[in-house]
C-alpha cells in the first residue's frame, strides 16, 4: 500500500507538469477567434439545453477542446471538422474550479457556439475506433426509441439511468432528484453496476449457463454495456469498481474485494492521479463500493429478515452511508427524507431497469412493439416522479450543510466505524446467489 501511494505521487507530479505544458499549447489562443481543424474523440453529448463535443486540435500534440452549442450538431465520433469560434480558458465559479475539473481528462479551453463543419467523416486510425464507433450508433438508436416511446420527462430519467448520459433532464427535476436522495438511482455508479450483476447472474445461471460461465458473461456484459454508455470516466469507473466487487463476491470472501477495489482504485491512479482529488465521481464511486463491501453485511444483520428485496436495500443504504459525508461536503446539502425515499423508491429499480431495457432493445428492433411496451416503463418511472415531486416540496426535505467543517466529516466517519466495529459480527457477507 505505501509503495502504491508513493508511486501514485510520484505519478501526480509527473502528469500535473505535463498537464501544465500541454495547456499552455492550447490556452496561448485563448480569447482569439481562431479556425482549426479537430478530430472527435467521444461520442457527443446532446445535454438538456446545449450540445457537448470533446475535439482534439491538430494544432497541438496533446489535449482537447470542449465544444459548447445550444444548437445540435451534426458531427459523430470520429469525425474530422473545421471548427471556428473564440477560444476560452476555463475559470471558477460559486468556488468550483471548472479549469480543473475539465484538465482531469486533458480539456484545457473551450468554445462556445463555435461553427463546424464536417472535413471528413468517419477517420478511422485503428480497428478499436470502428467498434467504438458502431457502440455509439446503437446508444443513439437506443436513446432515439426511448424518447419516442416516452414523454421528455420520463424519457430524460430513462436515458439517464440506463445510458449514463448527463444532464439530459430539466434542473428543477435534478433538484428534486438531490434533495430527496433518489438521484443515485439515476446516475451510473458502481452500486448501479454491482445491483446490475446481482440480477444477470441469477438470470444467465436460469439460463443453463454453470456459475463460473455466468461470471465470465457478466463482465463481458458489464464491459460492453460501460462502452454503450459512452466510455465516460464516471461510468467506466463504475465498471471497473462494480467489477472488483463482483469478483470479490465470485470468489466469496469480503477481504478479496477489498483487495479487489483497491487494486483497481490504484491502478486507476497510476494512469491518472488527478482523478484523486478533482474529480468528486471517482470517489463516490470509490466509497460507494467500500461501502458495500463492508457495511452491506452489518446492515443486512439488523434489517428484518421477511423485509421485501432486503439485499437491495442494504446495498443501497450501505452505498449512501458510505458516501454520505463527501456528498455533503461537496454538494452542501443532505437529504432528511432520504431513508423513507429509498425505501419507498428502490425496490422497483430493478423492475424498471429490467423493463426499460427491454423497451430499449427490442423497441429499436421492433419499432411496433415499442409503443406497448413502453406502458409499464412510463407506469414505473410516474410512481418515481410522484414520490419525488411529493417529497421535494416538504420544507424539511433537505438541510443544507454548506462550510461544512472537516471536524464534521471525521465525525461521520467515526459514527459510521463505531456502526460497523458493533455489528461486524453479525454481518452476512455472502449475499450473492
Amino acid at each position: 500500500m505505501a509503495i502504491a501511494a508513493v508511486l501514485i505521487f510520484w505519478r501526480y507530479q509527473i502528469v500535473e507538469q505535463n498537464s501544465i505544458q500541454e495547456a499552455a499549447a492550447i490556452t496561448q489562443y485563448a480569447g482569439e477567434n481562431v479556425r482549426f481543424a479537430a478530430k472527435v474523440v467521444k461520442a457527443p453529448e446532446d445535454r438538456f439545453d446545449s450540445v457537448h463535443v470533446v475535439v482534439e486540435p491538430e494544432f497541438a500534440e496533446r489535449g482537447r477542446v470542449l465544444l459548447v452549442s445550444d444548437k445540435k450538431l451534426n458531427v459523430r465520433y470520429a469525425d474530422i471538422v473545421q471548427v471556428q469560434g473564440i477560444l476560452e480558458q476555463p475559470g471558477a465559479f460559486d468556488g468550483f474550479d471548472y479549469a480543473k475539473f475539465l484538465a482531469k481528462d486533458g480539456i484545457y479551453a473551450l468554445m462556445r457556439d463555435p461553427a463546424v463543419a464536417v472535413a471528413q467523416e468517419r477517420s478511422y486510425e485503428h480497428a478499436g475506433e470502428k467498434v467504438m464507433a458502431a457502440i455509439f450508433d446503437l446508444k443513439v438508436a437506443f436513446r432515439n426509441t426511448l424518447e419516442t416511446h416516452l414523454s421528455p420527462r420520463h424519457s430524460s430519467i430513462m436515458v439517464e439511468m440506463l445510458l449514463g448520459d448527463k444532464d439530459v433532464m430539466s434542473d428543477q427535476l435534478a433538484e428534486n432528484l438531490n434533495a430527496t436522495g433518489l438521484r443515485h438511482i439515476i446516475a451510473i455508479s458502481g452500486a448501479h453496476i454491482a445491483i446490475l450483476t446481482m440480477y444477470l447472474m441469477p438470470l444467465l445461471i436460469w439460463l443453463g449457463l454453470w456459475r463460473q460461465q455466468a461470471f465470465y458473461v457478466t463482465v463481458a456484459l458489464i464491459a460492453f454495456y460501460v462502452a454503450l454508455t459512452g466510455l465516460q470516466p464516471s461510468a467506466v469507473r463504475s465498471g471497473i469498481m462494480g467489477g472488483m466487487f463482483l469478483l470479490g463476491q465470485y470468489m466469496g470472501r469480503q477481504n478479496a474485494s477489498f483487495r479487489a477495489l483497491m487494486f483497481s482504485a490504484a491502478i486507476m491512479l497510476l494512469l491518472n492521479p488527478l482523478l484523486l482529488l478533482r474529480d468528486v465521481g471517482f470517489q463516490l464511486s470509490f466509497l460507494a463500493v467500500l461501502g458495500m463491501i463492508f457495511l452491506m453485511g452489518p446492515i443486512l444483520s439488523v434489517l428484518p429478515q421477511k423485509l421485501p428485496f432486503r439485499q437491495l436495500l442494504a446495498m443501497t443504504l450501505a452505498a449512501q452511508i458510505f458516501t454520505l459525508p463527501i456528498v455533503m461536503w461537496n454538494f452542501g446539502q443532505v437529504s432528511v427524507v432520504s431513508v423513507l425515499t429509498n425505501l419507498l423508491v428502490v425496490p422497483i429499480v430493478p423492475f424498471l431497469m429490467g423493463a426499460g431495457f427491454v423497451l430499449m432493445i427490442v423497441g429499436t428492433l421492433a419499432p411496433f412493439l415499442g409503443f406497448l411496451l413502453s406502458f409499464p416503463v412510463a407506469l414505473l418511472v410516474q410512481y418515481i416522479v410522484w414520490v419525488v415531486d411529493f417529497f421535494a416540496v416538504l420544507p424539511f426535505a433537505a438541510v443544507q450543510t454548506e462550510n461544512l467543517s472537516v471536524f464534521w466529516l471525521v465525525l461521520l466517519y467515526a459514527v459510521i466505524a463505531v456502526f460497523y466495529w458493533k455489528f461486524r459480527k453479525r454481518a452476512e457477507f455472502d449475499f450473492l446467489p
